[in-house]
């Protein structure tokens, strides 16, 4: 087990901090917490409205700019509320929340600019009635929240901090943000600028692999029983496994 990088991996996780500052501030721009010309948001994002109802055991949130909420609620199926201009679609029981996306054709060629960049305090709440066998959140800037139950979650491409309660099982990739897991199933995490925390219910054995971590790693984990693989690797930030 390799808990921190030498020197070589001081230095790349130097240069990750630097290269990431950027992605940050255009985050908080997009957010409205600072100004820069030409990227804060304008308007605010308004009252949630219902977008529909939907039959889903599985939901991917992709190209989001703004707040995403999975909680349980006593609903039939999936409901789907927001306050951005987002799309949902369904097809075999796969759901899919997307923000609109407008082409604009200049003397460079065609363009593209997400709609919801121009909002700020937009969410997408979705509540689920029963458990999803999976859900993916792709490419977002803003917190993520998933209190639904699920059996696998697949975090990639997200500025912004995630907290989970779900006891599933973690992929989690290329995170700008602190990530708080509750897990009963094997996890990766990779790519990752922030705390780590893993919460892993007594009733498991955790079996615990990292490789470049720069930061303090507790593990606090004592239970056994059923097998768990924890895998982290190229983190900025403290990691802590506990129940």
């Amino acid at each position: 087990m390799r808990r921190k990088a030498g020197l070589l991996g001081a230095v790349v996780g130097a240069v990750m901090v630097l290269l990431l500052v950027g992605v940050v501030v255009t985050a908080l721009a997009l957010h409205g917490d600072i100004h820069i010309e030409g990227i804060t948001p304008r308007k605010d994002a308004g009252p949630l409205r219902e977008l529909g109802r939907f039959d889903a055991g599985a939901v991917i949130v992709k190209n989001v700019v703004g707040k995403v909420q999975l909680i349980s609620s006593d609903v039939s199926g999936v409901v789907v509320k927001s306050n951005l201009p987002v799309n949902a679609t369904y097809q075999n029981g796969l759901l899919t929340v997307y923000c609109l996306v407008e082409k604009k054709r200049s003397g460079f060629g065609i363009s593209t600019h997400n709609l919801c960049e121009d909002y700020k305090n937009g969410r997408i709440i979705i509540e689920v009635g029963n458990g999803l066998s999976d859900v993916w959140v792709q490419n977002t800037v803003g917190d993520v929240f998933i209190g639904a139950n699920a059996t696998r979650v697949v975090i990639e491409n997200t500025v912004g901090d995630v907290v989970s309660s779900a006891p599933a099982e973690y992929r989690v990739d290329d995170v700008v943000g602190d990530v708080s897991i509750h897990a009963e199933g094997d996890v990766t995490i990779n790519d990752v600028v922030g705390d780590i925390g893993i919460r892993v219910p007594p009733n498991y054995t955790v079996s615990l692999s990292l490789d470049d971590v720069l930061g303090k790693v507790e593990k606090a984990h004592s239970g056994e029983g059923r097998p768990i693989i924890i895998r982290i690797s190229n983190v900025v930030g403290d990691v802590s496994v506990g129940q």
